[in-house]
């Protein structure tokens, strides 16, 4: 095969924020997640050989399609190579760029899943559909990390604001339903993260002599999610806002609120601009989400934020693609 007959392609992906539905969408409950303007682009670069070469700021990898090895920190890409080895008919340059930190809760690995989806997608010519490809994705991460509602993943794959329900024993499938509205939004990084199986596991040991107390938080989390989702619809903007405020009522009775958040919360609140503030994630430290701009804010408010991480960022429309350059 000559170099000039070789291919070339580039895939691209948004990163991901939550807007509800933090923990209980890990028990089957809806949750409302967003994509946001910052991106994973992969440039993949067909080769003469099977040979599988993977360059990122994480690392290097170099393996062959008969035999996909494994790379500790590259391991959702690997992963994703894998589910389409069968497919794979020659060897792949893979070169893993991201706009943004790894390190800042904006679903990081659900965005360089997203992008290895669809550019593999292309690649094999398999023509699956979103949530086809979430499907592939969503066995990735539960086989990586044990759980996790894939929320994150479905957000980048899809783009804008989606309402997402995972699948349950009701319905065959997840399901994704994008919206048309638009949010202004501000996430502000607390400066530190507690890993999301870290705080699932606090949440279960300090709520296990009280199950059914958490099945109805978690329902009334998920009533939550809903009636923000039929509000946002209507584009009853006021009454989505109050549904925010009280999701991270429920959020702080988890018990995944700390004094760092709620300081922030309580800055963003002072910002007459910022219409609601809570805890995007899973809790103990991360980022907060304001929805709307740190404009107008009182003194003592604009004193406090100047202390933390402000991470500008819009709503993507396009959610993950690939093209052939």
């Amino acid at each position: 095969m000559s170099l000039n007959s070789l291919q070339k392609w580039q895939s691209k992906a948004p990163a991901n924020t939550m807007i509800l539905g933090e923990h209980s969408v890990v028990y089957g409950h809806p949750a409302l997640a967003c994509a946001v303007d910052q991106y994973v682009t992969i440039n993949w670069q067909q080769r003469d050989d099977t040979a599988l070469n993977i360059y990122s700021a994480l690392g290097e990898h170099h393996t062959q399609i008969q035999q996909i090895s494994l790379h500790p920190k590259l391991n959702f890409a690997v992963a994703a190579l894998q589910a389409f080895q069968k497919q794979l008919k020659f060897g792949l340059d893979i070169t893993i760029e991201s706009e943004f930190s790894s390190t800042i809760g904006l679903g990081s690995s659900a965005a360089v899943l997203a992008a290895m989806l669809a550019g593999l997608n292309q690649i094999c010519q398999t023509n699956k559909d979103t949530i086809e490809l979430f499907e592939v994705g969503h066995s990735i991460i539960l086989e990586i990390q044990k759980r996790g509602s894939g929320t994150d993943l479905a957000a980048s794959l899809a783009g804008g604001i989606i309402f997402f329900q995972p699948k349950s024993e009701d319905n065959t499938k997840p399901t994704i339903n994008r919206l048309q509205q638009d949010l202004e939004l501000t996430l502000i990084y607390s400066g530190y993260k507690t890993p999301t199986a870290e705080v699932l596991e606090k949440v279960a040991t300090d709520w296990q002599e009280k199950p059914k107390q958490l099945e109805m938080l978690y329902r009334s989390m998920a009533k939550t999610t809903r009636t923000a989702y039929q509000l946002l619809l209507k584009d009853d903007m006021e009454e989505f806002y109050q549904q925010c405020k009280n999701y991270q009522k429920l959020m702080t009775q988890l018990g995944v609120n700390d004094d760092t958040l709620e300081s922030i919360i309580n800055a963003l609140n002072g910002c007459l601009d910022i219409h609601a503030a809570k805890i995007s994630g899973s809790g103990l430290g991360d980022c907060v989400l304001g929805i709307g701009k740190t404009k107008n804010c009182s003194s003592s408010s604009q004193n406090k934020l100047e202390n933390y991480q402000q991470i500008g960022i819009q709503i993507s429309q396009n959610g993950a693609q690939s093209r052939l350059i």
